[in-house]
């Protein structure tokens, strides 16, 4: 009866994660999450194929060195215009607006106008401008000699809350007509549809808001780029824009016309409308998936983990959800690369993993109650790579230990004393802690586990609990960064005007018995045995030789090959029958 609630249990917790995840969903809250793993897929996608119809003449930086300021007078468009003309473009689009007359060169303006007439297939840019509500309040459009001979197209692009276009419109409705973008009358003209029939003839996708998610081929140039001045002045041949679509917009720093995308923080305006019409000619621009297909991914997703930690332990239930979480992240990718649908990803994933981890938790709660145990019981005498290991093999907390070959580290502060009798206790205490806490962060840098504090000297292993086959090197590159942090703090406490510190420091590599030793109320995860007592007299021992770092001859025919060290005596310490040579370490070798 008892498995058979907790089995419902589970289920009742992956139901509610699954309410939960719907009803942020719902309200969009992971929306700046979803464009960001939007953003992610084209980035792992690339390059993708661009229509060859569709060629780019850039107002850049070398026009500007040969034309001058801008605007440039409006003959050199009609020219330009002239020369495509020529050469059999089916579509010219100025992705530039026009508002105003040229005051100043009048002529220029009818040159222009003739061209547009001479051609008949000029598409020119309008703009909305809206109000607080995002209704258009005004419609910017080419003065009327020029809006007589050419077709207009909006150039508005809206880029989502986080900065990024990711979408463009395809038409608005204004004062009761409906009003095509600069990219969708670019193609009207191109194809000679009407533009409403272009939208319904290729299925396209558009939203409330009359936009289409943009499937973009890459970065900036994805498309073929033609300099304005080169193409003005005859250089570039005629035959690259035969039967083209050609688009002229600014990529010259100075004309601001920039956008950031998923490929770019700042990408031409223009490139985005050219990524757009080769969507459209090329049938690949993004289709979402349906908003019931989701639904039914966050539901089943949440209720998945709940059946698998059922039948499964944590572990193998965990590899299970990864694989299909991997596996529906593989899935997701595909199609938006292959097959060019767009699944949302964030919502299913975070269903999938709030109900695994609810899950677990619940599990944790209930039927883990030994460990839990064990870690209140033991938690606060043990460091924290000790409890890991003890709560993956309780048998581990038996009395006893074993014999391994480790190293052991002392350091001791020289003349604490003298500096404790010295100083008020609060100055004593706050500056030993900050010392102490110094020299843990380096143990622990080291993978070192932390034995204790004795008054003013630390204790450290390398070599348990967690196995290191490098164990004497690390602890010997460990004292000598003990070092150069001291040196850190003498130099910052002499500025505060507080005494300075002198350490010394005893390494030694042997064989030790480690394990648990106490009673069974308390117990303390050391090293015992002649090697450890050798450290701490290898520590003593620099007050006689005048140095810092002390090693035996065990430890340093490990580290030789790493370090500097200078071979000091061989010494009879308390506890050894035969003499130990030992070795000062100065620092690492280049």
């Amino acid at each position: 009866m008892a498995i058979e609630k907790k089995k419902l249990m589970t289920y009742l917790i992956s139901g509610g994660i699954a309410l939960f995840v719907l009803l942020f969903w719902g309200i969009d809250a992971f929306q700046d999450l979803e464009n960001k793993s939007a953003d992610m897929r084209f980035k792992i996608r690339g390059q993708s194929e661009v229509s060859k119809d569709i060629a780019i003449i850039a107002f850049d930086e070398e026009s500007f060195k040969y034309l001058g300021r801008w605007p440039w007078p409006r003959k050199k468009h009609g020219q330009v215009v002239d020369r495509l003309r020529r050469a059999g473009a089916k579509a010219i689009v100025f992705d530039m607006l026009l508002p105003e007359p040229d005051l100043e060169h009048p002529a220029s303006d009818a040159y222009f106008a003739g061209a547009l007439k001479r051609s008949g297939r000029v598409v020119l840019a309008s703009y909305f401008q809206y109000d607080d509500r995002g209704d258009p309040v005004d419609f910017l459009m080419p003065i009327s000699r020029f809006l007589k001979q050419s077709y207009i197209g909006f150039a508005n692009i809206v880029p989502e809350l986080d900065g990024v276009c990711r979408k463009i419109p395809l038409f608005k409705q204004y004062e009761g007509n409906i009003v095509p973008s600069l990219s969708l009358a670019s193609l009207a003209v191109f194809l000679d549809k009407d533009p409403v029939e272009i939208i319904k003839s290729r299925n396209i996708h558009i939203d409330e808001y009359h936009e289409m998610l943009i499937n973009f081929a890459g970065g900036y140039e994805s498309f073929p780029y033609y300099s304005y001045y080169d193409v003005l002045s005859g250089k570039v041949p005629p035959e690259k824009f035969k039967d083209k679509l050609v688009l002229l917009g600014g990529t010259a720093s100075g004309l601001f016309d920039f956008k950031p995308i998923p490929f770019s923080p700042t990408f031409p305006g223009v490139e985005i409308h050219a990524n757009t019409i080769s969507n459209i000619l090329l049938g690949n621009y993004l289709k979402p998936c349906s908003s019931l297909i989701v639904f039914l991914f966050i539901i089943i997703f949440a209720l998945v983990p709940g059946f698998v930690l059922n039948r499964l332990s944590p572990l193998y239930a965990g590899g299970v959800i990864l694989a299909a979480m991997l596996g529906y992240t593989l899935f997701v990718f595909y199609v938006f690369a292959s097959n060019y649908v767009y699944i949302e990803f964030v919502a299913p994933v975070l269903s999938f993993a709030l109900s695994y981890f609810g899950v677990l938790f619940y599990r944790f709660m209930t039927e883990e109650k030994e460990k839990r145990w064990i870690k209140k019981t033991f938690g606060q005498y043990v460091s924290p790579k000790v409890l890991e290991k003890i709560m993956a093999d309780p048998a581990s907390l038996k009395l006893g230990g074993q014999k391994q070959v480790l190293t052991v580290l002392f350091s001791d502060i020289r003349g604490f004393t003298t500096i404790t009798e010295s100083l008020p206790p609060e100055e004593l205490v706050s500056q030993l802690n900050e010392y102490l806490s110094s020299m843990v962060e380096v143990v622990f840098r080291y993978d070192g586990y932390l034995d204790k504090f004795i008054g003013d000297a630390v204790m450290a292993i390398w070599g348990a609990p967690a196995p290191q086959n490098d164990h004497a090197r690390r602890a010997v590159l460990c004292a000598i960064e003990m070092m150069e942090e001291l040196g850190k703090l003498n130099e910052k406490w002499r500025a505060e005007g507080k005494k300075e510190f002198d350490i010394g420091i005893g390494v030694n590599t042997g064989e030790m018995t480690v394990g648990n030793t106490g009673s069974a109320g308390k117990l303390q995860y050391t090293v015992l045995g002649d090697n450890v007592n050798l450290a701490s007299r290898l520590e003593g021992l620099n007050k006689e030789y005048k140095t810092h770092i002390i090693v035996s001859e065990a430890t340093y025919r490990i580290v030789k090959d790493s370090v500097e060290a200078k071979h000091l005596a061989a010494v009879k310490v308390k506890g050894k029958t035969k003499a130990v040579e030992i070795y000062q370490v100065k620092g690492r070798k280049e």
